[in-house]
């Protein structure tokens, strides 16, 4: 039987000089995210270089991604995401089909998976 959860990973590459207004964008897509039915978490990340951010979102199935997309927080974002960007996002969606959770987290033996 396998998972249906669905993992999006955005690296996004903003403008350092509007970066307090990305970041602010992004934590009002952030907390109404959290709010939908099917999200079990959406983040966003601090990246290594000036202006760079990375979005961590996890649904329970593709139907609530979909659903995601037609949320008026969504709808927001992208109308105003793109004078705060460098170049375009980059986004990977992965459709989960098995997850290991390590028993030994401290830090995890290979061999201590279940």
């Amino acid at each position: 039987m396998s998972d249906s959860r669905v993992i999006v990973v955005a690296e996004l590459h903003g403008l350092v000089g509007r970066f307090a207004e990305l970041e602010a964008l992004l934590s009002e897509l952030a907390a109404g995210s959290r709010d939908e039915p099917g999200c079990r978490g959406f983040r966003v990340l601090a990246a290594n270089a000036p202006g760079e951010l990375v979005l961590l979102a996890e649904y329970a199935d593709d139907t609530a991604l979909r659903a995601h997309y037609a949320t008026p927080h969504y709808r927001r974002y992208r109308e105003q995401i793109g004078p705060l960007l460098a170049r375009p996002s980059d986004v990977l969606v992965h459709h989960v089909t098995k997850t290991i959770h390590a028993q030994d987290p401290n830090p995890p033996d290979p061999g201590m998976f279940g």
